[in-house]
């Protein structure tokens, strides 16, 4: 794991620990419309997709939404195509980005966090971006749940 050094005199900082100085998100406006288009492609299944992008400083720049597929194909949670995540990964990593974040909808309730959410975010240091039937709210995992704002481009 890659590691950033402010200045000399800083602590090092890696990539994890760099995940949770995010404190916003920006997104084009173009993926959040593919993002809105999902959710109501699926509905009332949850879908789910990365966020490819870059981080500099306390902001995660999302350059490219990337549906995959939700093997749960549930109401309720998600669970990420194995092949179609390393998939993303490998394409953010050949063009020079990273996977800033992974985003989900809730079609049929808020943009808030499940349980099983929680439980899963604890465990991950990406930004959650939630597409709920009232809006998107962004989140991380510091010690607790985290607001993440969201500006759109």
């Amino acid at each position: 794991m890659s590691n950033m050094r402010i200045n000399k005199n800083e602590p090092q900082i890696n990539a994890d620990e760099r995940r949770f100085m995010i404190s916003e998100l920006k997104i084009s406006h173009r993926d959040i419309d593919l993002i809105h288009s999902e959710l109501e492609a699926n509905k009332p299944y949850e879908a789910c997709g990365v966020l490819i992008g870059t981080i500099n400083g306390s902001t995660a720049l999302v350059e490219k939404a990337l549906p995959v597929t939700n093997v749960k194909r549930t109401r309720t949670s998600f669970e990420l195509d194995p092949k179609e995540h390393y998939d993303a990964w490998n394409e953010a990593e050949n063009t020079g980005k990273e996977v800033v974040g992974i985003y989900h909808t809730h079609p049929v309730s808020s943009a808030v966090p499940s349980l099983w959410d929680r439980e899963t975010m604890q465990n991950d240091t990406s930004v959650w971006l939630i597409a709920g039937a009232d809006g998107m709210r962004a989140y991380v995992w510091e010690n607790g749940i985290k607001d993440v704002k969201i500006t759109q481009y």
